[in-house]
């Protein structure tokens, strides 16, 4: 295109240059038609031409005139109109005194004439064609819009690696596979594997999917390249297809190198009637991108890689085998995945002596890392308005709070009735709960006002629970109607306040009886099928599959559950009235309740027994024996080590390095190869190496004797395997989930170690208790456990590694030096929110010493709207908002 306007920009000067020399008008001047005019009645003029066709006329002066400040000017010519021929004319031949005058007539001939007319239309049409060659066939298309807009991700371009991710083992492993593969194919193809041609990474915002591409570009080694879905579709038709093809074009030449499309449901929605026809733009470049994932054309060495948090909605085509071959979901962390995004987040961060990231990863249940990242630097930022230099356990306690609720409305004024109203209501949520067996203990509870919250309590659950029984759901709907019975029990009168609790509770309620089947009169039915609108993708609406009879009874159990719920909440207050007259009381003082100081408050309540809430289903009752116990729990009983999680691949990518060792020296053995003598044989078989044929030791058992299969025995590379060497013996059975017998590496780690516990040293705190088994801290856990193995990607110090720390350490409490001891500054909370009891009771050191424990809110004005998780149907309260007050 530049080259283009060049030439054409050529042509117009030469064409201009020419038309000025051929111009013999240059040495006259241009003045009015007055002047001319009066020339000529002045008989001032020696010479005339007229030109009948520019409707000029030339005048020769005797005497010269000024024209525009300049002096005896004795040639000048005018412009008239073509009306006015006749009068000029006339003009000339009257004056008097002229030596001669002429009429000067052109008319072009008839090649010029046509020139002038076909040589515009000539340009036109090539300046078109160019244009329409450069939209189908060419490169970029028209103006560049066909022309892809993926990122080139290089050595120079800041990239993160997995040393950067954390709370996601099982994806990084997944994708560290692929990165493997790009840079040592050879012991793939030699057992007839093929890479995943896709890796689709699919889960809720912020877990860390968009994280892990950047940590594969900055660990693979290949081209990396980058789009967004979005990029690929314009205003203009056929330019997403063009692109599509553009990008693959060019991934191609590259190969081998990984394509990353970021959010790609919008390109990959689900076709149908409702999304357009068959020339909807959209649908064009989603066949083009079908074709070329897995189509006739080859794309050997491109690996296509693809984020999105609606995998719901994508065509089926693009899902299948062929295309996304690996589907690795990215869901929230749990508690070592939260503690470990933590550490990373506070590398650079001075956290203060009293600053916990145990403690803050258990009141954190739910959230993504996104929202711990959120977490730490709210906390930076609260340090930092107060001019501190640490980050303090009270900054982290106040930025949880803002990020679940917000920031504190200070400047909101509320009167006297309703703090007392909202101290009422927060208290009988919190004396619900704690007088229940089958609901967390309330952590924290507050009057403060929070973005559109007047108040809240907290629940810290014992772990991240996955699933819930009919008991621990009924306990869910009391905690949510003790604030609407308060109200009544105290004033005789419910406030709008209790709208957010009513709502979440029928949520809960109605998927007991129409999703769960918890209700014994309409069985384990589910009633209300999802069903795809084509405008928005699947799952956009439900429909009612059922009668109005079924209808009727599902909203008479509903009824049922909440006015049960109902009622139970309201006998624990006025069972525990003078409790919650101090719990209230206390609310009013102090504005904000922790468990230290609940639990002096509530040390008469006395927890109650479970409900018998829906009429048994004699039918199938328990049979009153005890259920199995697992091993953990039979380790314990003995005294014993509970047994570790076996990583099965643990053992054989610790081989990886040996491997790349002896390729690198050239002799072109395997692990087994380079032990040297003294190799013994497969784990299981008998016999020694030289029995059988060569077998690159990648992990497993060997192929028995005479098998044979395409591409089996791989080549021989004129060397050996092994040596000689003693059988060893096939292990003894061993339970299932026990570490086997002399399965250790050099520095006698055991192999079975779980490749997340990598991350949490012994010394870590809540980490040797007897429940977790992992480390030791001064004695409460054995202190015998060999510590974890080293994975691949845990280099110079493991996937968390910080500068001058060993492989485990944790992060390190960052401090100012000795000369600025005493002028340590952080974020504090205000004296009236501080703890008055310090002393924890016993079994609140037990449930904080738990193995997964998180946050859960339950306020007077946040709709915390419970959600089914869609892999193991747990519950999980996720924070809505609502109208103020």
């Amino acid at each position: 295109m530049f080259r283009f306007a060049t030439v054409a920009g050529i042509i117009l000067i030469i064409l201009f240059v020419i038309t000025q020399l051929a111009d013999d008008s240059r040495e006259y001047r241009e003045v009015d038609t007055s002047v001319a005019l009066t020339q000529l009645d002045k008989s001032n003029v020696t010479e005339a031409q007229i030109d009948d066709r520019e409707q000029r006329i030339r005048l020769t002066l005797k005497k010269g005139v000024e024209v525009d400040g300049t002096e005896d000017v004795t040639k000048v010519m005018t412009k008239y109109p073509a009306r006015a021929t006749d009068q000029v004319f006339d003009k000339v031949a009257a004056a008097k005194g002229m030596e001669k005058f002429n009429t000067k007539v052109t008319q072009d001939s008839f090649l010029m004439s046509t020139l002038g007319f076909l040589l515009p239309m000539v340009i036109f049409f090539f300046v078109i064609m160019y244009f329409f060659s450069r939209m189908q066939g060419g490169k970029n298309g028209m103006f560049g819009f066909g022309g892809n807009r993926a990122k080139l991700l290089n050595k120079e371009t800041p990239t993160n690696t997995f040393e950067d991710v954390a709370g996601a083992d099982e994806a990084v492993q997944e994708l560290d596979e692929i990165r493997d593969f790009l840079q040592h194919p050879a012991r793939y193809e030699e057992l007839g594997a093929k890479i995943p041609r896709g890796v689709l990474l699919y889960g809720p915002p912020g877990t860390g999917k968009t994280l892990l591409a950047r940590a594969v570009a900055g660990e693979a080694g290949v081209p990396f390249y980058t789009i967004s879905g979005s990029d690929f579709v314009e205003m203009f038709v056929g330019v997403g297809a063009s692109r599509v093809r553009d990008l693959f074009n060019q991934a191609k030449e590259n190969s081998p190198c990984i394509i990353f499309i970021d959010e790609i449901d919008a390109v990959g929605r689900q076709r149908g009637a409702g999304m357009g026809g068959g020339h909807d733009e959209r649908e064009q470049t989603l066949n083009q991108l079908l074709v070329e994932m897995d189509g006739f054309g080859d794309r050997q060495g491109v690996i296509i890689m693809a984020a999105t948090n609606r995998p719901d909605i994508l065509d089926p085509a693009l899902l299948r085998p062929g295309r996304f071959d690996r589907q690795i979901p990215v869901g929230a962390p749990d508690l070592k995945g939260r503690e470990a995004i933590l550490k990373v987040h506070a590398r650079n961060k001075p956290l203060g002596p009293d600053a916990d990231l145990t403690s803050l990863a258990k009141r954190t249940a739910g959230m993504s890392g996104a929202d711990l990242q959120n977490v730490l630097n709210e906390a930076a930022l609260l340090t930092a308005r107060v001019n501190g230099n640490i980050i303090t356990a009270d900054a982290l306690e106040e930025a949880v709070d803002r990020v679940i609720g917000g920031p504190r409305r200070t400047s909101k004024v509320i009167s006297e009735q309703e703090k007392k109203v909202t101290a009422y209501h927060e208290g009988g949520h919190t004396l619900a709960a704690w007088a229940l067996k089958d609901i967390e203990r309330v952590y924290k509870v507050t009057i403060l006002a929070r973005g559109r919250t007047g108040g809240h309590a907290l629940t810290v659950p014992e772990d991240d629970k996955g699933m819930y029984n009919l008991p621990e759901l009924f306990a869910r709907l009391v905690f949510a109607m003790g604030g609407r019975a308060a109200e009544e029990l105290v004033f005789g009168l419910p406030t709008t306040g209790a709208s957010a609790d009513i709502e979440q509770a029928t949520k809960i309620a109605r998927a007991m009886v129409t999703e769960y089947g918890m209700s014994p009169e309409l069985g384990p039915v589910k009633y209300g099928e999802e069903q795809g609108d084509p405008f928005v993708g699947r799952g956009g609406s439900g429909s009612l599959d059922y009668s109005p009879e079924v209808a009727a009874t599902i909203d008479q159990q509903v009824r049922l559950l909440i006015n049960k719920a109902h009622d139970e909440a309201y006998a624990i207050l006025k069972e525990n009235r003078d409790t919650l007259d101090v719990l209230a009381e206390k609310l009013l003082e102090k504005e904000t309740l922790r468990r230290p100081d609940l639990e002096v408050i509530f040390t008469d309540v006395v927890p109650r027994e479970r409900l018998n809430f829906f009429d048994r289903d004699t039918k199938h009752p328990a049979d009153g024996r005890e259920p199995v116990k697992t091993p953990v729990e039979l380790a314990i009983e003995r005294g014993e080590e509970p047994p570790k999680r076996v990583n099965i691949f643990a053992p054989v990518r610790r081989r990886e390095p040996e491997n790349q060792d002896a390729g690198n020296n050239g002799n072109g053995q395997g692990a087994a190869g380079s032990a040297g003598a003294g190799n013994a044989s497969a784990p299981g078989l008998p016999g020694t190496q030289q029995d059988r044929p060569n077998v690159p030791v990648y992990g497993g058992t060997p192929p028995p004797a005479g098998w044979t299969a395409p591409g089996w025995p791989p080549k021989d590379t004129g060397s050996t395997h092994g040596s000689a060497a003693a059988p060893a013996p096939a292990p003894a059975p061993r339970p299932e989930g026990q570490s086997q017998p002399g399965s250790q590496d050099g520095q006698g780690n055991a192999r079975g170690q779980h490749p997340g516990t990598a991350n949490y040293p012994a010394g870590s705190p809540d980490f040797g208790s007897k429940a977790t088994g992992i480390g030791s801290d001064g004695g409460n856990g054995p202190a015998n456990i060999p510590a974890p193995p080293k994975m691949p990607w845990d280099r110079q110090g493991g996937r968390h590694h910080q500068e001058n720390s060993g492989s485990d350490a944790t992060p390190t409490t960052v401090m100012p030096s000795a000369g600025q001891q005493q002028e340590l500054r952080g974020f504090r909370l205000p004296d009236n929110e501080q703890p008055e009891h310090t002393e924890r009771s016993e079994n609140a050191k037990n449930a904080d010493n738990s193995d997964d424990k998180g946050a859960q809110m339950h306020d007077s004005d946040k709709d915390s709207v419970v959600k089914r998780n869609e892999d193991n149907s747990a519950w999980q309260d996720k924070p809505d908002t609502n109208e103020e007050r």
